[in-house]
């Protein structure tokens, strides 16, 4: 402020103000002010004002006349009023800026004050003592410069004056930066120094304050900032690799030297990438195994590189540098993919040793082209040999020659190699000799693995004369079937004389006829030498000479002699010898035996059979039984059944011999269903054993009857099915279809009958399973149907199956229901004045429907603003409009006390329900004139700190009550928590009473109480809102100060890692608080968020590389710049290590070998593989994965170490292992890493040589062999390989000098001659040693036993026995005694019967084998055979051919059997009831196996032959024959059981009785009789649903069967199938195409009854049905619309509008309409008769109401009696009106303003006034216009908008007119026209467009130059038309003023004298007089007074 005094003038006198005036702080220094006088100062620096106008008068000169003393006005004498006043805006609000002095010469008391609104908003003044306070704060960067007019006044007048007062800056503004947030994208590669971004910030102080520098904050070591131009340079190289991005902080300071401010900005640097980044290899190493057999194709492995470029990675071409032998494997240039490229073999030498490859990644550019950036690698792919390859012979065929004799172990001189290309396991194979013979020679080794030379050695004697050659196969197999090496061996014998004859068999055994013929060839003997030449010549003689048969020397052919008697001789037994060339014998024996001739042919007792069985019968079930007899003797009469054909199932009939009878049985149960037929036909051969076998045949037919045996099934156990509810009655809902898997009709598919239980709304039809509705359905009474229905087949009793399903039928809703009102109408009371949202009433409708069927939604109809409804509750609440009971407007009052309500269902049709519900509201009444607050809201704003006594808020309250009742007091509530403040209970007036504090209570909510002073008294309450403004006092407090945080270092970018917690007590932007890391932060790892306080990860973290963080924290808040205060925060974050790296082993393949008897846990190998992450995840186990099947091995899973597992080696299992060694650090999971391991197993001699055979026998040496024979080869295999599987071979023990051993073949020969006599058998022990030590050995025995050898016969002392023996003998009889004796009596002789000999006879009869006595063992039964035949065998032992001889028995019968019924015998037949007298019925076969009249049997009839119906007829002694007797009936008898007898002829005879039943089959004789032949009547409703029975006819059938199965049918009267009938059930019911009454009303229908016989018979019967009506057809209105259209106003009154008419086909009161408005009946506008349709008006219809249409929804119901089967129809009536103008133009108040407009502008807008027309179309269009207070027709208003404003050309003049009263019409274009008029005042504002005029000048004035200083010169006059400060003149001396002799006061426009005058030195003053007026927009006038002295 000081810089705008000025220096005191030196002319200044003795009323001279003290210079130091006063303080204008109250708490700061103090500052001198300095006054002048009224003179301008000399060599000042005043601001000079350029007048706009100035007026020159003329000069005056005017004698100095003393003046009167009335009243002088006073005047300012502050210098400011000449110059400016300076204030800081920093001066606090409250201080005294400046006191305003004036002098009043009179001495009156001075009132100062302030003029104009916003000088008062910002200064006051205190009217006593002139003290100016600053009322705001000031900012100067807002208003720079103020013009205050204060005024002071006496008691007679005012005067003004105008002061500029300049606002100096303070350094109040900190730097503001643009445009932000600050951002920018750089390169990586951006060079040192390259300016990359420029900030900008500006501070609008002034000088220092406004200038800004610019710095990071903290410091950057890569970027840096000009500090004057804020452009971002970079100073230190950048790597996208090692940070992404930066955040920097930059400051802006301005350069104040006392207080700099600074703002902080945050600048996001992002680095992109750059391609400076060679590319690596990841997952190394890349070293691999491959199979050999891999096809080509194969990925051998995934070769991937990666840019280390992060940010835009390149992608990376492979290429193979180095090492792809033959191009064998191929690199995919862009993925990466190694394959292979061709055929891998191992065995190929150029991939044996594997490949070394070198694979180079290049990075590619965006075109795909290689780029510089490469890196390389190499890596080792061994070949993994694969089983593909067979073993292969050195030759592929080898012949060699050897004599015959050559000794076993020979060997033979063949060079065989063998070899498989393979390595290890996969060359191990096995070689052997494949062929007839192969056993003749051995080969070793056997088991060769690689490579070996194969050695042939002879194993047993050969024999040229056996096997003159061998050919053999020789093998070289490995365990795949594929691989086999092959080689053809040829060995040649040379032959030597070493063979005897040899008989082509040791017995020849040949039969004949005893009817063959002399000459008759019997056989050819054959003996064979295989010598050749003369020893291989053989020569035949008979050692005796019979006399019926010759034998040829050189052919050896017999012949016959002599004929053949089979009863003389059976037997003939003949000896050969047969001679070589060389003298060598041989005999040979022949056994001719004499057969009987066979010439009868078997003959069956019966031309067919026929036999019956049930479906499933258990198995071995006799069917038939039949017998045939042959007439020859014994073997030709023995008879074998079997079966030759059968039609179906042939593997189910077996036939076996019982008693001579040929049984038919089933082993198998038999399914009906799968006979075709029931029937299957057999055909039986009977065929004897007569050589050629004669045969007869038989047909047997077996009859299967079916067996109730399967159930009815459903397709479905359950059916769940929805229908709609309305559906219609005997409408189909279902089909449903039960299989039964029976074939016969009686318990088959078509005898399944259905049957439903459950609901009565449902049947089914019995035959057709179809579910049908009876009735219709309702879903509201119930909506789930739960159906059992049973399907049973034609069973009876147990016997019946049946099916069961379950049938869910859910009825589907439709809204088929009408909301209904509960509780309505409703009656409430509601208090006036009711607040809005307010509960008033809920009305409640139901609607038993479900869903959006069932959904109701409320409305108010018609519209009432004073309520509103929930459309879903029903709750009623009200609206914004008030409650007023005393509302004049009879409309509104009507729909304040009256709600109506609507509901409709939110079905498709929606229905509502059929009558509205009304709410009566009774309003009660409330006193409602209370004070009332005006200056709401009440929040009163001050800062904390202040004062107390200090202004808060001035309350205000009026009432519109008089006198006391509307003076109002004020007071705040009793019990405020805190009395900090006082009110004014006068005024209102709020103030403080204690210094307030902001973080203690931030809001004070006073409760502030206005009342009356009425009786009784009304008082309102309101809520002072008291906000204590923030000032910044505290400081960001971080709570914790220290974090502690865990982080796993595999967080994803931009991972929250901590929200810190910092908070500030302050608010607004004093607790703004911003965050910024400034430690810790060395790679820029992490963020925080600058406003969240969130700090997060900028990239990815690396446990490896930085394995902590200690980041420094800082919040800082937004308090005012130099103010600010600040926090900090340590967060520690430790990184966790997150299992990111997988171990690696050192080397890429490890290799042991070890012997294979290694000892368990024995180290092998150790592998080691490491891992960079740590703890546990860094710790590194190791497993075996794969190749260790058999736990040969077990790792360490810490250390690595392969040591021998539980189970030892075996190289002769495998010589060796591949492992697979997987490290890794968690059990399941990517981590991990593998290795192969190959160990290889080296042969140690553990194994024993093993031989074939514990012991080997050689069983029957002859006693005669020579010495060298060959007895035996023993063989032992060794599985070592070398010396340790050589073999040799030595005979331990029990050789006793008689055998020895080849040691290299384990040949065993004799070498002495052996004798039975002295030692028949030998056992040895053998071993076998192999050759490397230990030299295991292994042992077997060899047992040999020798051959004694026989030459004579045995013979018997008879040629031939016989026997004669009774039947039932007793067991143990002896029948006889045979005796052999031999004469070599070597032997025992024993005694057996024959083999051959009749199994019969063998079970009956037994021989001691020592005494040759044949007794009984067996029960004899001559019935069984009466004759046998035995052939006993005597043998000693001998080489020679056994003795034998027959022995024949007779048996004699005796009478023992009773007559058996044969299982033939018919036991149940079934006979049509129309059989002829004399049919037979049925046939029974009896035998007795007695002989002679024992067995004759003999019938008759015993019982049950009812009616003698039956007769019974025996035939052959065997046969019953049962015919008809009598005619039959089978409704009279329906089944006969005849007992029948079968007697022999025995004395006394014996007897069996076999029941027979009859069946008597029904014939179709009856026709249908029908219960009510002559007809029936019935009626049914129409309309009724599907399936809904009408009638049932009943008819019944005598016959039985088929023959009584009724089928019924319509057969006439049915024409449009709206009936169906059910055939089987007879029941007559609707189809779902219901009857229509209206389309037919009777029916005759013709019902024909028919039975299943052939041919079928009828009858017929009429059905009479008459359909009644029912209400099925709605109303149909004439139009779906009618419409008329009429005028608005009275003459709609009572008025009728239209008729309506519906028309109901239906008869009755169905088709009886009445009629009703349901909709659109607004205020209950229309009437409509109920029964005529006719429409009238009961009230004036108003086009503003309907908004120009009425739409009414009219319905028509028909009067069904049966209310909610009732029908309606709606329609639509439109009532259209026409509008007619009655409604005026009427606007919102009838005066509006006064609207200020300023004078002198061009067309200013005033304002727009709009009226409102309730009207439509032309009748509701307004026009405006001007109609009076417009004398000069300045103002135009647009007729359209009502827009008011002066005219364009046209400028007003507030001094022509001040004020304007305007008259707006409003007329709208009805015919005839309505207006209305309003009246607008405009006020015209004054501007400064009038220069002041001085009223009095020029003039001339004498003046005494003694004239004292401040006496009175003169007084200029002047005025000025303007008013206000355009009026307000200030009176100044402009020149001629020399030496300030005279000044001026510049508001009266007083001159006086300033200082003394000097006529001497100044004799005229020509001073020139300026007169201003408003200093903002000055014009002057100007005048030239000349003073003179006298």
């Amino acid at each position: 402020m000081a810089s705008g005094c000025l220096p005191r003038s030196p002319g200044c006198g003795r009323d001279s103000v003290s210079p130091l005036l006063f303080d204008l702080h109250s708490t700061g220094p103090s500052v001198p002010m300095r006054r002048e006088r009224f003179g301008m100062p000399r060599g000042g620096t005043m601001k000079r004002h350029t007048a706009a106008s100035n007026l020159l008068l003329s000069l005056l000169v005017l004698e100095l006349v003393p003046l009167g003393q009335g009243n002088r006005l006073p005047y300012f004498i502050n210098y400011f009023f000449d110059t400016y006043l300076l204030i800081n805006e920093d001066t606090p609000v409250g201080s005294s800026v400046t006191q305003l002095l004036a002098r009043d010469l009179d001495n009156d008391p001075l009132v100062f004050g302030v003029v104009g609104e916003e000088a008062s908003r910002f200064f006051a003044v205190e009217s006593v003592t002139g003290v100016v306070w600053l009322r705001q704060p000031l900012d100067r960067e807002t208003k720079s410069e103020f013009t205050v007019e204060f005024s002071v006044s006496d008691s007679q007048g005012v005067i003004k004056g105008t002061v500029n007062i300049q606002v100096g800056d303070v350094n109040d503004n900190a730097p503001r930066f643009h445009n932000q947030p600050y951002s920018v994208r750089i390169p990586e590669n951006t060079p040192v120094g390259t300016p990359i971004f420029i900030v900008n910030a500006t501070d609008p102080d002034q000088g220092a304050g406004g200038s800004v520098l610019y710095s990071f904050q903290p410091p950057s070591s890569f970027f840096a900032i000009d500090s004057g131009r804020g452009i971002v340079t970079v100073i230190r190289e950048l790597d996208y690799e090692v940070t992404q991005a930066y955040q920097l902080q930059v400051n802006a300071t301005d350069q104040d030297k006392n207080k700099p401010l600074s703002t902080l900005a945050n600048l996001a640097i992002t680095i992109t990438d750059v391609q400076d980044m060679d590319p690596i290899f990841i997952n190394l190493p890349y070293s691999t195994n491959i199979y050999e057999n891999s096809p080509p194709g194969t990925t051998v492995r995934m070769i991937t590189a990666i840019d280390q470029d992060k940010g835009r990675p390149r992608g990376i071409g492979y290429t193979i540098v180095s090492g792809n032998t033959n191009s064998i494997f191929a690199l995919d240039y862009i993925s990466g993919a190694l394959t292979l490229n061709g055929p891998l073999d191992r065995e190929n030498p150029f991939y044996s040793s594997g490949f070394i490859l070198t694979v180079k990644g290049t990075e590619l550019n965006d075109d795909r082209t290689p780029s510089n950036a490469t890196v390389t690698t190499t890596f080792n792919i061994l070949v993994i040999d694969v089983n593909d390859n067979a073993p292969e012979f050195n030759s592929s065929e080898y012949s060699v020659a050897i004599p015959e004799l050559a000794q076993v172990g020979f060997a033979l001189p063949l060079f065989i190699q063998v070899q498989d290309k393979d390595e290890g396991p996969n060359s191990v194979f096995e070689v052997y000799l494949v062929g007839n013979n192969s056993n003749h020679f051995i080969i070793s080794p056997t088991s060769i693995q690689g490579k070996a030379d194969i050695r042939v050695r002879v194993a047993v004697p050969l024999d040229f004369e056996t096997i003159p050659r061998y050919e053999f196969s020789l093998f070289a197999n490995e365990s795949i079937p594929e691989h086999v090496g092959f080689a053809r061996v040829k060995i040649s014998l040379i032959n030597e004389n070493d063979n005897r004859p040899v008989f082509s068999k040791a017995l020849y055994n040949v039969s004949l006829p005893e009817n063959a013929t002399v000459g008759t060839t019997v056989l050819q003997v054959h003996a064979t030498d295989n010598d050749v030449g003369s020893y291989g010549k053989v020569s035949y003689f008979f050692s005796d000479d019979p006399d019926r048969f010759s034998l040829d020397k050189d052919t050896g052919v017999i012949l016959l002699m002599a004929r053949l008697d089979f009863e003389t001789m059976q037997r003939y037994t003949l000896t050969v010898i047969a001679r070589d060339g060389g003298g060598e014998e041989t005999a040979g024996r022949i056994r001719i035996n004499v057969l009987d001739v066979n010439d009868n042919v078997p003959t069956f007792q019966k031309e067919a059979y026929l036999g019956a069985l049930r479906e499933n019968e258990p198995s071995v079930t006799q069917v038939v039984r039949l017998r045939a007899s042959d007439e020859d003797s014994p073997p030709n009469n023995q008879i074998t059944y079997s079966i030759v054909h059968a039609s179906a199932f042939r593997e189910y009939f077996d036939i076996t011999v019982s008693e001579g009878y040929g049984v038919i049985s089933v082993n198998h149960p038999l399914d009906y269903e799968q006979v075709v037929n029931g029937v299957i036909y057999l055909t039986v051969m009977a065929k004897d054993a007569g050589n050629p076998p004669l045969n007869s045949t038989v047909p047997v037919t077996i009859e299967v009857f079916d067996e109730n045996d399967n159930p009815p099934t459903f397709s479905k156990p359950s059916y769940v099915i929805a229908v709609m509810e309305d559906i219609m009655a005997g409408a189909t809902v279902l089909f449903l279809n039960a299989t039964d898997l029976d074939r016969s009709r009686e318990y088959g598919q078509e005898s399944i009958i259905y049957s439903l239980e459950g609901s009565s709304h449902f049947r089914i039809n019995a035959r057709s399973g179809e579910i049908t509705t009876t009735s219709l359905l309702d879903r509201e009474a119930k909506s789930e149907y739960i159906l059992i229905v049973r399907a049973v087949d034609g069973g009876v009793g147990h016997h019946q199956k049946t099916g069961i399903a379950m049938v869910n039928i859910t009825l589907l809703d439709i809204n088929d229901n009408y909301p209904t009102w509960k509780d309505a109408p409703y009656f409430i009371n509601l208090v006036e004045m009711t607040p809005p949202n307010s509960d008033v009433t809920t009305v409640v409708a139901v609607d038993p429907d479900l869903g959006e069927n069932g959904t109701v939604v409320y409305s108010i109809r018609p519209p009432n603003k004073f309520y509103s409804l929930n459309s879903t509750s029903g709750k009623i609440r009200t609206s914004g409009v008030q409650l007023d009971r005393e509302n004049p407007n009879p409309q509104e009052a009507e729909l304040m006390r009256r709600i109506v309500v609507s509901v409709t269902d939110c079905g498709r049709p929606p229905l509502r329900a059929t009558s509205s519900a009304t709410v009566f509201v009774n309003l009660l009444d409330l006193n409602d004139n209370d004070p009332t607050f005006q200056n709401l809201p009440f929040i009163a704003e001050i800062s904390e700190g202040l004062p107390a006594g200090t202004s808060v808020f001035q309350v205000l309250a009026i009432d519109l009550d008089e006198g006391p009742n509307g003076w109002v007091t004020y007071r705040m509530q009793v019990g405020m928590p805190r009395m900090d403040f006082l009110i004014n209970s006068t005024s209102g007036l709020i103030i403080s009473t204690t210094v307030l504090d902001r973080e203690r209570i931030t809001e004070y909510y006073l409760r502030v109480v206005a009342s009356d002073a009425g009786t009784p008294s009304k008082s309102s309450t309101s809520t002072l809102t008291v906000k204590v403004l923030d000032v910044n006092d505290e400081s960001p407090t971080f709570f914790p100060a220290i974090y502690n945080v865990s982080l796993p270092e595999n967080v994803a970018r931009d991972f929250k890692v901590v929200r810190l917690n910092c908070t500030d007590a302050d608010v607004g932007l004093n607790a703004e608080l911003s965050y910024f890391i400034t430690g810790g932060n060395q790679d820029g790892k992490f963020s925080v968020g600058f406003r969240d306080g969130v700090v997060r990860t900028v990239v990815s973290l690396d446990r490896e590389t930085v394995a902590s963080y200690a980041l420094i924290l800082e919040a800082i808040d937004n308090g005012p710049t130099g103010n600010r205060r600040t926090g900090t925060a340590t967060v520690y974050v430790t990184v966790l290590d997150v299992n990111d790296n997988r171990p690696i082993f050192l080397q890429s393949s490890y290799e042991a070998s070890v012997p294979e008897d290694i000892p368990a846990a024995s180290s092998i190998v150790q592998v080691k593989a490491t891992d960079a992450d740590e703890g546990v995840n860094g710790r590194v186990w190791y497993r075996i994965v794969k190749g260790n099947e058999h736990n040969n091995f077990r790792i360490n899973p810490s250390s690595g170490l392969l040591m021998r597992g539980v189970r030892p080696l075996d190289r002769e299992q495998n010589s060796s292992h591949v492992l697979e060694v997987e490290a890794y650090n968690t059990e399941h999971g990517p981590m991990r890493s593998s290795v192969r391991v190959i160990v290889y197993v080296e042969d140690v001699n553990d194994e024993v040589p093993v031989f074939t055979q514990r012991q080997y026998n050689r069983l029957g040496l002859r006693e005669t062999a020579g010495i060298g024979t060959s007895v035996a080869v023993v063989r032992a295999t060794d599985r070592d390989t070398g010396n340790g599987g050589l073999v040799s071979y030595q005979i331990l023990s029990g050789a006793e000098g008689k055998f020895e051993i080849d040691e290299s073949t384990g040949l065993i020969t004799t070498i002495d001659y052996l004798d039975y006599e002295t030692k028949t058998s030998y056992l040895m022990n053998v071993s076998a040693t192999d050759q490397a030590p230990p030299n295991n050995q292994g042992f077997c025995s060899v047992y040999v036993s020798l051959l004694n050898e026989l030459d004579e016969a045995v013979q018997f002392s008879n040629s031939s026995y016989e026997a004669v023996i009774m039947e039932n003998i007793p067991l143990g009889s002896e029948v006889l005694r045979v005796q052999a004796r031999s004469i070599d009596n070597l032997n025992q002789i024993t005694y057996k019967f024959d083999p051959n000999t009749n199994a019969q006879a063998l079970s009956l009869f037994k021989i001691n084998g020592i005494t040759g006595v044949i007794t009984v063992k067996g029960q004899v039964d001559r019935e069984k055979g009466d004759f046998y035949t035995l052939t006993v065998v005597a043998d000693d032992g001998g080489p020679k051919v056994d003795s034998t001889v027959k022995v024949t028995i007779t048996v004699l019968d005796e009478n023992d059997n009773s007559p058996q019924f044969d299982i033939t015998s018919d036991s149940a037949v079934s006979v049509p009831e129309d059989s002829v007298v004399g049919r037979r019925v049925a046939v029974v076969l009896a035998r007795d196996p007695d002989a002679g009249s024992n067995g004759q049997v003999t019938f008759s009839l015993t019982a049950g032959n009812v009616g003698q119906a039956f007769e019974i007829r025996t035939t052959n002694d065997t046969y019953g024959e049962v015919l008809v007797a009598r005619p039959l009936d089978r409704e009279l008898l329906d089944h006969y059981t005849l007992r029948i007898q079968a007697s022999d002829g025995g004395v006394p005879p014996r007897r069996k009785e076999h029941t027979l039943r009859v069946t008597v089959l029904d014939v179709n004789d009856n026709p249908p009789i029908i219960d009510s032949p002559l007809g029936y009547n019935v009626s049914v409703s129409e309309n009724v649903g599907g399936g809904t029975a009408v009638v049932q006819v009943r008819a019944t059938d005598r016959d039985a069967g088929l023959n009584s199965v009724l089928s019924y049918y319509i057969t006439h009267g049915n024409e449009d199938l709206t009936f169906r009938m059910d055939r089987v059930t007879g029941e007559i019911a609707t189809r779902p195409s219901p009857p229509d009454r209206e389309r037919q009303s009777s029916y005759c229908l013709l019902v024909t009854v028919e039975d299943e016989g052939t041919p079928s018979l009828s009858a017929t019967t009429k059905v009479f049905v008459t359909i009644l009506d029912e209400n099925d057809n709605a109303p149909v209105f004439q139009q779906q619309l009618y419409e008329v259209t009429l005028d608005e106003g009275p003459a709609t009154l009572n008025a009728t509008l239209v008729t309506v008419q519906a028309l109901d086909r239906d008869e009755g009161p169905n088709s009886t309409v009445t009629y009703a408005i349901t909709e659109g009946n607004i205020l209950g506008t229309f009437y409509i008769n109920s029964t005529t349709g006719q429409i009238r008006t009961l009230k004036e219809l108003d086009y503003e109401i309907s908004h120009g249409r009425y739409t009414l929804v009219v319905t028509a119901t028909d009067q069904c009696p049966i209310a909610s089967r009732r029908l309606t129809s709606t329609t639509t009536v439109l009532v259209n009106l026409n509008d007619i103008n009655d409604n005026c133009p009427t606007f919102p108040r009838p005066y509006e303003g006064p609207f200020d407009v300023t004078e002198g502008q061009p067309g200013p807008r005033i304002w727009t006034f709009l009226a409102h027309d309730g009207d439509s179309g032309p009748g509701g269009q307004v026009e405006y216009s001007i109609i009076a207070g417009d004398p000069l027709g300045e103002f135009v208003i647009s007729p359209v908008e009502g827009e008011l404003r002066v005219r364009k050309d046209a400028e007003l003049d507030r001094e022509n007119i001040p004020f304007y009263n305007l008259t707006i019409s409003a007329r709208d274009r009805g015919v005839p026209p309505l207006s209305s008029t309003m009246l607008v005042g405009v006020r015209v504002l004054d501007i400064n467009d009038n220069d002041p005029v001085l009223l009095n000048l020029p003039m001339n004035i004498t003046l005494s130059e003694h004239a004292p200083v401040s006496s009175f010169v003169t007084r200029i006059l002047a005025q000025d038309a303007d008013q206000g400060p355009n009026a307000l003149l200030t009176f100044d001396i402009t020149a001629g003023n020399k030496e300030s002799a005279f000044y001026i006061n510049s508001t009266t426009g007083i001159i006086y004298v300033n200082r003394p005058l000097d006529r001497e030195q100044v004799a005229e003053y020509r001073l020139t007089i300026t007169v201003k007026d408003n200093p903002e927009n000055i014009r002057n006038a100007r005048i030239l007074t000349c003073w003179s002295f006298p």
